[in-house]
């Protein structure tokens, strides 16, 4: 496990007093605005109130006045169009959001959404030949959430006399596709200063300048809450105009008009929930998600289309019978590829490539992310299949997967993404090749952030300062997400009131914190591997704050995300305690102690009637010079 340590910016204490004075804000919250990199008043207001008229003209972005003009012909003539999107959830909003406000202008159009593991990613060679044999008749195309890379595609379905519309989100490289019109605020000659917009938050804005022209009613709310869902589900930056999208549009989606998303959040079980951006990211979307990795995405468009509730009820139980599914294939994937990485000793790699034969394509994503949580590694997980791999990469903060890929490209078909996550096609002959080239990159390039984590957290704390009044202030800073993450705290050397394992496998950690004063509690959700780190007299906890609202009684419960040790350990060792553990150790007979930190408490203390913690009896085995020890989760292990 790496070494962590706690990065707390130090601001001037007048700006800090200023925010506070200005906006009614504790000196807390006041230096958790400014690691938003919110510098003014002006900035510091927009956040905090992410009203409309900071909304960015869209009129201004490249070709989108182009591409308006296009449809509008298009309308006006009757032409038929297809929109063209990705398997996702922000592909699949995009695509609803077209076809809703175009079919009520009275659009002809219809939608196209690849198979995944038949088609694949991007504008696949099926459509292009449906196109060409006449199967779709269109002569307008438009694209979203894709095609910025499809050089080669676009040429030839413009080589069919047919316009394409390009609207995307996705790094561009240097040489673009030759589109009628490309809409991309990171195109180099784009003036947006919203850099960060997926292709659904693209999208709502390029159809609120469409529809000046065709002045459909009632309907920007709607194509708003779509918006607002493929925003959060794909993991963008939470500011500027993502953070208007994202907080208005979690407004809509509490009095959702869309009978799909009303039904598919009751089969989640959250429709009595104050939905928020958890919900979205951690139920819905998944949910959405599955029907591409494991069906057909065009069943989650259908249930998002949906006008009659008895067609999106069975929709959405479909859609949550296949992310049971996804779950089960996730699990068993996740599994061969552990295996692969312990028996290979790939987690010593600066990023971790691990490669199987016919892996679901629908989940490896969500297997590098989890490799990726697990090791603190980039991971890229792939599928091969007839000498062909598909992959899917996730990142760490420190390094841009997608620059990545460029230094090691001459090994890869093709590719793709962001900073944080990317996707690949690859022979599987080069993959070896290729990692070896990626591990080369990294150790020269991020030498000191291998085997360091750093994690920012937003201020020092102290037990005192966790009020109900600091929550409601961090409540205020939703939605939370990249750019905008969850408020984290150090909280600084509190003292163990009492510690324990819970859950049904023990994975989970429920810590009573305290400063001789006050009591807080804290949980650490799949944290038992924490527990050492906690027991050692830690410098600091990283948590953010939560609610426990128990029998109607709402009180603070911190949420544990890391522990900084302190690297001036430091204990006075109880002689009579430790004579203790010694004889536990001598009376055993076998060389290696193995045994529950927990139980071993239980035992000592029935055994010499005394009051001994696992807190004391891991810091005298840290302090022992003769004692060898390991505590590995739960399980303490003693050389004797």
């Amino acid at each position: 496990m790496k070494k962590v340590k706690l990065k707390v910016n130090d601001y001037n204490q007048k700006d800090i007093d200023d925010i506070s004075k200005k906006f009614n804000l504790s000196d807390i919250s006041s230096r958790i605005l400014l690691n938003r990199n919110l510098k003014t008043f002006d900035e510091i207001e927009e956040f905090l109130d992410p009203d409309y008229k900071y909304f960015e003209d869209a009129e201004k972005y490249k070709d989108v006045q182009k591409s308006a003009l296009r449809i509008l012909e298009a309308v006006k003539n009757n032409e038929h169009m297809v929109v063209y999107g990705d398997y996702d959830v922000d592909g699949v909003t995009s695509i609803c959001q077209f076809v809703i406000l175009l079919r009520k202008a009275g659009a002809s159009i219809e939608y196209y959404v690849p198979e995944r593991e038949a088609e694949g990613y991007g504008i696949s060679s099926d459509f292009v030949e449906l196109l060409r044999n006449n199967s779709i008749k269109a002569s307008l195309i438009i694209t979203v959430d894709c095609g910025i890379a499809e050089i080669e595609k676009i040429s030839e379905i413009t080589g069919l006399n047919k316009d394409v519309i390009i609207l995307d989100h996705h790094q561009c490289k240097e040489e673009l596709p030759e589109a009628y019109a490309i809409i991309n605020p990171k195109q180099k000659d784009c003036p947006s200063k919203n850099k960060q917009l997926c292709a659904s938050g693209l999208s709502f804005k390029f159809l609120t300048v469409l529809n000046k022209h065709l002045k459909v009613q009632d309907v920007e709310d709607i194509l708003l809450e779509l918006a607002c869902l493929g925003t959060i589900a794909d993991i963008v930056d939470l500011i500027g105009d993502n953070r208007i999208i994202a907080k208005n549009g979690l407004t809509k989606i509490n009095n959702t008009r869309l009978v799909g998303l009303k039904k598919l959040m009751e089969v989640a079980g959250i429709k009595d929930r104050e939905i928020d951006s958890f919900h979205i990211g951690f139920i819905v979307a998944p949910r959405i998600n599955a029907a591409g990795r494991m069906d057909t995405a065009e069943k989650a468009i259908r249930l998002l289309l949906a006008g009659d509730e008895n067609e999106a009820e069975l929709l959405a139980l479909e859609l949550e019978g296949l992310n049971l599914l996804r779950k089960q294939a996730e699990g068993v994937i996740f599994e061969e590829a552990v295996r692969k990485i312990e028996t290979d000793f790939l987690y010593k790699k600066n990023i971790i490539v691990v490669y199987g034969t016919s892996w679901h394509e629908g989940v490896l994503g969500i297997v590098a992310s989890k490799l990726t949580e697990r090791y603190e590694r980039p991971s890229v997980v792939i599928s091969v299949k007839d000498s062909i791999g598909k992959g899917s990469a996730r990142s760490l903060e420190y390094l841009d997967i997608f620059e990545s890929f460029k230094a090691a490209d001459s090994y890869l078909v093709k590719y793709g993404g962001h900073k944080l996550a990317a996707g690949l096609t690859i022979q599987e002959e080069n993959i070896n090749a290729f990692s070896n080239e990626l591990n080369s990159y990294i150790q020269a390039q991020y030498e000191e952030e291998i085997n360091a984590k750093e994690i920012a957290a937003d201020s020092y704390v102290h037990i005192k300062d966790l009020s109900m009044n600091l929550y409601n202030e961090i409540c205020s800073l939703e939605p939370f997400g990249a750019g905008n993450p969850t408020p984290l705290l150090a909280l600084v050397r509190p003292s163990i009131k009492s510690i324990k394992k819970v859950g049904k496998d023990g994975n989970h950690l429920s810590i009573s914190l305290t400063n001789g004063i006050s009591d807080i509690s804290l949980i650490g959700f799949n944290k038992i591997n924490l527990l050492e780190k906690a027991l050692t007299k830690p410098y600091a906890y990283a948590v953010t704050m939560g609610l426990n609202d128990f029998n109607g009684k709402k009180s603070i419960q911190l949420i544990l995300q890391n522990i900084e040790e302190d690297e001036d350990f430091e204990y006075d060792v109880d002689e009579e305690k430790l004579k203790m553990i010694n004889s536990i150790i001598n009376k055993t007979k076998s060389k290696i102690i193995k045994t529950d930190i927990f139980i071993l408490v239980e035992k000592i203390n029935s055994l010499y009637n005394t009051k001994i913690t696992a807190e004391e009896i891991v810091c005298m085995l840290k302090k022992a010079d003769n004692i060898q020890y390991a505590l590995k989760d739960s399980i303490l292990y003693i050389k004797k």
